[in-house]
């Protein structure tokens, strides 16, 4: 039997492997610094302190628990920051809810705490006074939120912003009703006519603002504001409906035209005619909130997030547009 010394078969395999190392030498060191650099992320990412977010099972369940852990992904690498959901008993007392956010991390980046929890912020702030911490007021007044001071910040939905990009959204959206209506020979296109169901204090400021983001695209429509079914217009001429979380009642009355929602329910939930959501929870500001405490910026507005819904609009071009001036600013606009 013929037999091969063993350090032949050493001095061989050395041999093709230097091969294989100098054939591909460029690939291989360039695979090695893609993986020690990905490593040194990872280290980097697991050993910063963590963002917590205050939360309760009906808020998730409501919100909608998957979408939420995409929301967590998206927030955790936009922060580079692991972020973690401190989960309460719905109406926990302060107290109740600081020591759960002290049990989830020993020192926390920042803890954002939900407008309903604003009691608990402050209670985990005075234990805790070098600590971020953070209250998303919502459209709560000011005056009902704790004082900021720089390491407790609050800041609430910026509602001048959202209702500008509302309008431009209902402007589109009744310049394409108006232009689909013009190509049946049977129909003369008329005034069309934009309802805005607003179940809140909104300014007159804030009413122009909004009527200025409709005459960017759709100048010849009439915007119409109620406050309850006993004002609404005829439904002949009606292009878009602007809906804040009242109004979902009156879903069934209103044609199959395009609705534009003031919500953070679970998309889901809402009809097949709401083609665009305004969302101002927590998981949708959690970024600039967080950013902003950062820079130790006391209080301030941030927008909401728009959610434009493809599926739910036939014309891929509106949705474009729609995409498209979901961007937009007041820095512009001068009333």
């Amino acid at each position: 039997m013929l037999r091969i010394p063993l350090q032949n078969i050493f001095a061989e395999l050395k041999k093709r492997l230097l091969n294989i190392f100098s054939k591909y030498k460029k690939r291989l060191i360039t695979a090695g610094v893609i993986l020690a650099v990905l490593c040194l992320l990872s280290l980097i990412y697991i050993i910063r302190s963590p963002v917590l977010v205050v939360t309760d099972e009906i808020f998730e369940n409501l919100y909608g628990i998957e979408r939420m852990q995409r929301q967590r992904r998206s927030v955790s690498f936009s922060l580079f920051r692991r972020v973690i959901s401190v989960v309460v008993a719905d109406g926990a007392g302060p107290d109740i809810v600081s020591a759960a956010v002290s049990g989830a991390a020993v020192r926390p980046f920042c803890v954002v705490f939900p407008r309903r929890y604003a009691s608990a912020a402050v209670f985990y702030h005075e234990d805790y006074p070098r600590i971020r911490s953070v209250v998303l007021g919502g459209l709560v007044h000011p005056y009902n939120l704790p004082m900021p001071n720089g390491v407790l910040c609050v800041y609430g939905t910026d509602l001048d912003t959202d209702l500008y990009r509302a309008g431009v959204f209902a402007g589109i959206l009744a310049n394409a009703r108006r232009a689909l209506a013009a190509q049946d020979e049977d129909t003369v296109p008329g005034r069309q006519a934009i309802v805005f169901w607003q179940n809140y204090s909104v300014s007159e400021r804030q009413h122009l603002l909004f009527i200025m983001g409709v005459n960017e695209n759709s100048p010849d429509s009439e915007v119409v504001f109620i406050n309850s079914p006993g004002e609404m217009p005829e439904m002949e001429d009606l292009a878009c409906a602007v809906l804040s979380s009242s109004g979902a009642e009156f879903f069934d009355r209103i044609p199959r035209i395009p609705i534009i929602l003031f919500s953070w329910l679970d998309p889901v939930f809402t009809s097949e005619e709401v083609v665009i959501m305004f969302d101002d929870s927590p998981w949708s500001q959690i970024v600039a909130a967080v950013r902003l405490a950062a820079r130790r910026v006391e209080e301030g507005k941030i927008p909401s997030k728009t959610l434009i819904f493809s599926g739910r609009i036939t014309d891929k071009s509106v949705f474009r547009i729609l995409r498209k001036s979901a961007g937009k600013s007041l820095n512009n606009v001068y009333l």
